[in-house]
């Protein structure tokens, strides 16, 4: 069975999974809670596709191991480059973060976001 996914409630739609603590870069940084609800029912490391919740968080990326289009239902995005430069993302635009990224993930507040990983 195909199933739906409903972006004009995708905050509803991510709190139907279950809460979880994101793994963070260093042991230091408390970590936020987040919410992963998947549209593909078998889980995969290799492919992740859904709705996603988290509070607000920083964290250092090195070397990202997804290709991952995101489209921004809620919340804004910073991504802060090694060089110092920025490039920010809010409700209704879509980015794609690169596998091998590296750089700072900053999210002031809530963010809702459909997301399609790739390994």
């Amino acid at each position: 069975m195909i199933r739906a996914i409903d972006l004009t409630d995708a905050h509803a739609s991510a709190l139907t999974a279950a809460p979880r603590k994101m793994e963070m870069s260093r042991p230091d940084i408390v970590p936020p809670t987040e919410w992963e609800c998947l549209a593909i029912d078998r889980p995969s490391d290799e492919v992740r596709v859904g709705t996603w919740l988290c509070e607000p968080y920083t964290d250092e990326i090195v070397d990202y191991t997804y290709d991952e289009f995101m489209y921004i239902i809620e919340g804004t995005v910073e991504l802060i480059y090694p060089d110092g430069s920025t490039d920010s993302f809010g409700p209704g635009q879509a980015f794609v973060l690169p596998k091998g990224f590296t750089g700072t993930w900053k999210q002031p507040g809530k963010v809702v976001k459909f997301m399609a990983m790739v390994r």
